[in-house]
């Protein structure tokens, strides 16, 4: 189970572009002129390096679903904190807690930007809170995104819609079931319900079934295709990007046909005095504060669904692979909940309560983080890591994945277990603020570029596992039973599909 993967992560090397043969000839014709701009230039005390082929380094090596786990094999050769020549331009990659530390913490301002990717331009530009440059803007669009969307008054607003969506899971479950000889398919759904109470949250309204499925869809392909590009590494062959180009284009079209209406009902609200008072409300306001566009707006909009649901439903179908492959865990996890409870439905002030809930949770991330390489940090300024250059157009990943399962830190790291974490220990609150050793477990990030979204994301993660164990034995399926796409389904993901039974441990 641990060698499958739920979704495509991220990678280190590019989404490859078809290059046709003119653009081939180029890169072997500029080759020549960069290698000697690059013989030229003044050399850098860059840390450990593996060997790559001349212009492109390493990029062909370390691209790929499986691109965490390349990294942890090159450390062990070449250390915790080494550099990965990619294109024109230096990967630094991070897998100790202590150094990870020095940057993120000690040296926050300098790690706090985000690099310049040029295919972020055939979107919507650095413009959203991830990919933000440090400064002014950035801070701003993080101050209102957190005041209005991740606020704990926010957060708690939204509380009965969400509980409408968590009885409307329960039953799409439950129907599937009937259809389908207790068999469902478990990650679909958990998308579902997380992608409509985003929406909800930036819109204040349920959006048609199958709204929220194109906007899935269309978010989904987004995430693919805004994955670092081969023009990011060899930005002269960007005439040849057009491809690319025109299908971020396209989906922000399509993104825009959906949402524009609901944006322009907004506007003539606030206009008559009666604002709806949601993100997109705020949105409003904002782009005449800042000056925003109507694509940063669509581009904010987007971010909220695609870092929300994404996150949460991966936590979910990995918890859920190891409940299946631990059953006792699952039945200590249903017995807490009953305890609790009592029998009545599951709700959000009961979560703290569950402190085995939390733990099952925090192993799951642990083990398996969202992003096991975080999201890619750039620095402000040429500087010095350990003795070591990190160049001004670095792009430093800090190796999540490698950390949180270092058997030099963790206690057999390979097994799923809970119970590492019911010792309440600070160092495991998962905001590496409490020293260097904090940084062994963020599987949110550190410092000032950490997810702003992590409490509303835990919310949902805690409160969707928690009806899910509550409603239903959750058991692998027999594939003696399945029908032929089921079994083809299966090739991709193994725990997917579930047999479900009514909770009666």
């Amino acid at each position: 189970m641990a060698d499958a993967d739920p979704i495509s992560e991220p990678t280190v090397g590019f989404s490859m572009i078809p290059l046709v043969g003119v653009a081939t000839g180029l890169v072997l014709l500029v080759s020549v002129v960069v290698s000697k701009l690059l013989f030229s230039a003044p050399r850098l005390s860059m840390p450990p390096t593996p060997k790559g082929v001349p212009l492109f380094g390493t990029m062909l090596k370390t691209r790929g679903p499986r691109t965490h786990r390349i990294l942890i094999e090159i450390a062990k050769d070449f250390g915790p904190l080494y550099a990965l020549k990619t294109g024109l331009k230096y990967f630094i990659v991070i897998s100790s807690p202590q150094i990870a530390y020095e940057a993120l913490i000690k040296e926050g301002q300098l790690y706090g930007t985000r690099p310049k990717l040029l295919s972020r331009l055939n979107f919507t530009g650095w413009r959203s809170v991830n990919s933000a440059l440090y400064g002014p803007y950035w801070r701003g669009i993080r101050k209102n995104l957190v005041s209005q969307v991740l606020s704990a008054s926010k957060v708690a607003s939204f509380a009965p819609f969400r509980e409408e969506e968590l009885n409307i899971l329960i039953e799409r479950m439950a129907s599937e079931a009937r259809e389908n000889d207790n068999v469902i398919t478990l990650l679909p759904h958990c998308r579902f319900t997380v992608f409509s109470i985003l929406l909800h949250v930036c819109f204040r309204k349920r959006f048609p079934e199958e709204d929220v499925k194109k906007l899935d869809a269309i978010l989904k392909r987004l995430l693919q295709i805004l994955a670092p590009q081969v023009i990011d590494f060899l930005p002269f062959i960007q005439a040849f990007s057009k491809k690319h180009r025109n299908e971020c284009q396209h989906l922000l079209g399509r993104m825009r046909a959906i949402f524009q209406p609901q944006i322009d009902e907004h506007r003539e609200l606030r206009r008559k005095g009666t604002p709806v008072g949601d993100y997109v409300d705020s949105l409003i306001v904002l782009q005449t504060e800042m000056g925003l566009v109507d694509t940063d707006i669509l581009g904010l909009i987007g971010e909220v669904l695609t870092g929300g649901t994404d996150t949460t439903a991966n936590l979910m179908e990995w918890t859920m692979g190891n409940l299946l492959t631990h059953p006792k865990i699952q039945t200590r996890l249903y017995e807490e909940i009953r305890s609790v409870t009592g029998g009545r439905t599951v709700t959000e002030a009961d979560l703290e309560q569950m402190r085995y809930l939390q733990a099952v949770v925090k192993e799951a991330l642990r083990k398996h983080p969202p992003l096991p390489l975080g999201i890619t940090h750039g620095v402000t300024q040429r500087t010095k890591l350990r003795g070591y250059d990190i160049p001004e157009d670095a792009l430093v990943l800090f190796h999540i994945q490698a950390m949180q399962n270092d058997p030099r830190v963790w206690k057999e790291p390979q097994l799923f277990n809970p119970d590492r974490f019911l010792n309440d220990d600070p160092n495991f609150d998962m905001t590496g603020s409490h020293g260097p050793q904090s940084l062994q477990f963020i599987p949110f990030g550190a410092g000032r570029r950490i997810c702003p979204g992590m409490s509303l994301g835990l919310t949902h993660a805690h409160l969707i596992l928690a009806r899910l164990i509550q409603s239903y034995e959750f058991t692998k399926n027999d594939l003696t039973h399945t029908k032929q796409a089921q079994i083809k389904a299966l090739e991709k993901l193994p725990w997917e599909l579930l047999k479900i039974t009514p909770a009666s441990f």
